[in-house]
C-alpha cells in the first residue's frame, strides 16, 4: 500500500547525529458545530462539524508522533452512522478508493467529509529534520456501526510541490464514535458526550524503521448528512440539546497521546442555542 524512497530515507537515518530525546509537544484545537441551533432527542438537528488542531514542540523541533487521538464532539452531539452507506476495510484500504467510498453520502455514497494533514517527517534520531508531508483526508462511513474510516493519501510528486509527501501513503485508519460520559443539560437532565477515537497504525507513523512522521496540523470537516428514518430526520452527526454550562456554548475536549508517552488535552467551544 505504501511506496517511498527507501534508499534516500535510510541514508537520512544512517547519518543523523542529533539526539532522539523529545521535549514536550504543544497543542491547540478548534471545533465548530453548525447550525448552532440545537435539536432535541425527539427531533434531532443534523449538523456539520469542523475540527482543527495544531501540534508544536517547545524547542521548535519536530514534534513527537501522535499515537492516539480522542476528538470530543461536545455534549449533545451524537452520531447516527445508519444515515449513510458504508465501505468495508478492503474498500477503504484499496490503492484507489472505489467510487462508492468517494461518492458523497448526501448523494447515496459513503463519503461523509474530508480535510487535510500537514506533517513533518525525519529520522527518529534527528528531530531537527522536518521533511514535508502533505496528506489529503477523506472521511468514509464504515459498514460497522459507529465506525468511520479516516482515509489518508499522499503523493511524492504533484503540480503543486507543497502538496507532496516524502513518502507515498494510501491507507485508512479505523476510528470509532465512542460515548465517553454525560454532561448536565440546559433545562434539566443530561446529555451524552461522544468522541471520535483512533490509534494511528505503526506503518503510518514509521514508513520504514527509524523514520518518523509527526502531524503538525489537521483540518477535518464532517459533512452535514441527513436521512429520514421512520418519521424522524436524522443526521450522521446530530444535536439533541445544549449543555447547561458554559451558557450558550458547547465545549469539546481533544486528547492527544504521543509516542513519547505525553498525554495532553486541548479544548474549544462553539455556540449552542
Amino acid at each position: 500500500m505504501r511506496k517511498f524512497s527507501v534508499i534516500g530515507l535510510a541514508v537520512l537515518g544512517l547519518f543523523a547525529v542529533a539526539g532522539i530525546a523529545y521535549a514536550s509537544n504543544t497543542y491547540t484545537s478548534t471545533g465548530k458545530i453548525t447550525p448552532k441551533v440545537s435539536g432535541t432527542s425527539a427531533r434531532p438537528t443534523p449538523v456539520a462539524a469542523g475540527l482543527t488542531f495544531t501540534v508544536g514542540e517547545t524547542t521548535g523541533a519536530r514534534p513527537s508522533p501522535l499515537k492516539t487521538y480522542g476528538i470530543g464532539l461536545g455534549p449533545g452531539v451524537v452520531p447516527n452512522t445508519n444515515v449513510a452507506k458504508g465501505c468495508t476495510s478492503a474498500q477503504a484500504n484499496a490503492q484507489v478508493l472505489p467510487a462508492i467510498c468517494l461518492k458523497k453520502a448526501s448523494a447515496g455514497g459513503a463519503n461523509v467529509g474530508g480535510g487535510s494533514v500537514n506533517a513533518f517527517a525525519g529520522p527518529t534520531n534527528n528531530t531537527s529534520t522536518k521533511l514535508q508531508c502533505y496528506l489529503t483526508v477523506t472521511l468514509v462511513n464504515s459498514t460497522k456501526k459507529n465506525h468511520m474510516w479516516i482515509r489518508v493519501d499522499g503523493v511524492t510528486t504533484a503540480p503543486d510541490p507543497t502538496k507532496t509527501c516524502v513518502t507515498a501513503q494510501h491507507s485508512s485508519i479505523d476510528s470509532t464514535f465512542t460515548k465517553t460520559g454525560t454532561a448536565p443539560k440546559k433545562g434539566g437532565g443530561t446529555l451524552p458526550v461522544w468522541a471520535i477515537k483512533f490509534s494511528v497504525p505503526p506503518a503510518l507513523l514509521h514508513p520504514i524503521p527509524g523514520f518518523d512522521v509527526a502531524v503538525v496540523n489537521n483540518v477535518s470537516n464532517v459533512s452535514k448528512v441527513s436521512k429520514r428514518i421512520g418519521r424522524v430526520t436524522h443526521g450522521y452527526l446530530e444535536t439533541i440539546g445544549c449543555p447547561k454550562a458554559p451558557r450558550g456554548k458547547r465545549s469539546a475536549v481533544v486528547t492527544f497521546t504521543s509516542e513519547a508517552g505525553q498525554t495532553l488535552t486541548s479544548s474549544s467551544t462553539s455556540p449552542c442555542s
